[in-house]
């Protein structure tokens, strides 16, 4: 009778990456010998505990990482050669799953693939990273891979992600929900804007605006979520007025209209905190404009900290993600999970951290009331 582990039934990875992870430590080990022939599908399957169609597929990914080769009319093979076969072929393939709208070459995005690719550079085995700008989820049952690693998806892609990691392994990058089966590695979104809006006020500002991105967008949401929590805790009321989540990353036109109008009116905000390194670019242009001064009139925040945010005129105050990090941390995740490893959290998030600079200051007693 043949003896194999038995897959975890409980774990979140993939069963067919169990089971490939089993019978490449089976042949590693020496119990499947060079040359020999494996036992059928429907034995291996039965002795790991998957069903026929997930022991196929565990094979198949053996034979195209080269630890296996097919005979027709003979069966499946342990390769001679399966040693240097393995160590010369990438064993597994990422794609990088994005919104086609995406831009690879902005500073979040290119920091965060920097990230990945010198993970990947650096792991063993090796690897294969491929792109993939597609409207989700059409069409991700379709993406040659062993793996995705989808970048910030709305809150309402995580239930078709989660049905696609029964598959395969889905890693979520720059996005979490608390609620979440997916493996997730974000930033700490909520507490970089809470710390971000509580030095505004420890500065004496109290009409505070906010500019942000979809609140679809679980990153853009935790954020709206720290101005909030930081606004309540210090008793302060927040004005409807001086909240534009609007509905694309870099605020749209109205947007900029709309906070043209409340700049204008005598009670104006004393401070914006923009959710985003180009949103705070928009708002700090706009200020320009319209006479005002930064922060003699108004005070402003960024988010993420590019090298560009300390040479600005003044240089930015802003919360500084750990992107390139993000991506290392988000690619090993998923190779570990692809190798069968159990992970001891669904969520990772790492720490932000404000950078404060002279885009901020004390609120000025002179303006208008």
């Amino acid at each position: 009778m043949l003896e194999l582990p038995r897959i975890d039934a409980s774990s979140p990875v993939p069963r067919y990456i169990q089971a490939k992870t089993i019978l490449a430590e089976a042949i590693r080990n020496g119990n499947f010998r060079p040359g020999v022939k494996l036992p059928n599908t429907s034995e291996i399957g039965a002795a790991i505990n998957v069903s026929l169609i997930t022991a196929h597929k565990a094979i198949q990914c053996l034979v195209q990482e080269g630890w296996l080769r097919r005979e027709r009319g003979r069966g499946t093979f342990v390769r001679g050669d399966f040693e240097a076969s393995v160590a010369a072929k990438p064993q597994f393939r990422i794609a990088v799953v994005m919104q086609p709208s995406v831009e690879l070459d902005d500073f979040y995005h290119g920091a965060v693939m920097a990230g990945i690719h010198e993970a990947a550079d650096c792991s063993q085995p090796v690897g294969e990273v491929v792109i993939q700008k597609r409207m989700m989820p059409d069409g991700l049952g379709t993406i040659d891979a062993d793996a995705l690693l989808c970048f910030h998806p709305y809150q309402d892609m995580f239930p078709h992600l989660e049905e696609e990691a029964e598959n395969r392994v889905i890693v979520v990058l720059g996005g979490s929900m608390n609620n979440t089966r997916l493996f997730c590695v974000d930033s700490q979104n909520f507490e970089g804007m809470r710390e971000a809006v509580q030095h505004l006020i420890a500065l004496g500002h109290r009409r505070i605006a906010i500019v942000n991105g979809p609140l679809a967008a679980t990153n853009c949401l935790h954020r709206f979520e720290g101005y909030m929590a930081a606004m309540q805790a210090n008793g302060m009321s927040v004005r409807p007025e001086y909240v534009f989540n609007a509905d694309a990353a870099r605020s749209a036109g109205a947007v900029l209209q709309r906070l043209r109008q409340i700049l204008k009116e005598p009670n104006r905000p004393t401070a914006v905190v923009a959710c985003g390194f180009y949103l705070a670019l928009d708002v700090m242009a706009l200020l320009r404009e319209m006479g005002l001064g930064i922060p003699s009139d108004v005070s402003l925040v960024g988010f993420d900290d590019p090298k560009s945010a300390s040479l600005l005129d003044p240089p930015l105050t802003t919360v500084r993600q750990p992107l390139k990090e993000m991506g290392k941390r988000a690619y090993t995740c998923t190779t570990r999970l692809i190798n069968g490893e159990k992970m001891s959290r669904l969520v990772e998030m790492l720490p932000t951290e404000l950078i404060v600079r002279q885009s901020t200051a004390a609120v000025n007693n002179s303006s208008p009331r």
